[in-house]
C-alpha cells in the first residue's frame, strides 16, 4: 500500500523522459515545498519519481551504490557550485551512515561501533 491507503496501482507513476530511474525512499522520507512550506506525499512522490516501498538491505544498498555512482560520475560535468556539491556529498554520506547502521544492527554489532 502507498501513502494514504492508495495501492501501488493507484498511484499515477509520471512520465519517464529518459532523464532518472525512480528510488525507493522510507515513508517518512521527503522535503517541505518552499512556496506552501509542505506538499503532499503524492505531489513529492511524483516530482521526483519515487516509488515508496521497503526494500530488502541488500537491494537499498545496491540502489545507492548505483545512484551515488552516477552522481559521482556526473558531477564534475555539472554547473554546481562548490557548496551544492559539498551538500551533495555530505547527503551520500548520511544515506551511507544511516544503511551501514542497518547492517550492523543485522547482524548484532551495532552497540560496538557507535
Amino acid at each position: 500500500m502507498g501513502q494514504d491507503g492508495q495501492s501501488v496501482s493507484e498511484i499515477t507513476t509520471p512520465p519517464d523522459y529518459g532523464l532518472i530511474s525512480p528510488i525507493s525512499l522510507p515513508d517518512d522520507g521527503r522535503m517541505p515545498d518552499a512556496t506552501a512550506g509542505s506538499s503532499t506525499p503524492a505531489e513529492y512522490d511524483s516530482y521526483f519519481r519515487l516509488v515508496r516501498e521497503r526494500p530488502e538491505l541488500a537491494t537499498w544498498s545496491q540502489s545507492c551504490l548505483e545512484v551515488q555512482r552516477r552522481v559521482l560520475d556526473d558531477l564534475d560535468a555539472t554547473g554546481l557550485s562548490a557548496q551544492d556539491r559539498c551538500d551533495m556529498l555530505a547527503g551520500f554520506l548520511v544515506v551511507l551512515h544511516s544503511t551501514l547502521e542497518r547492517w550492523l544492527d543485522l547482524h548484532g554489532a551495532a552497540e560496538v561501533h557507535r
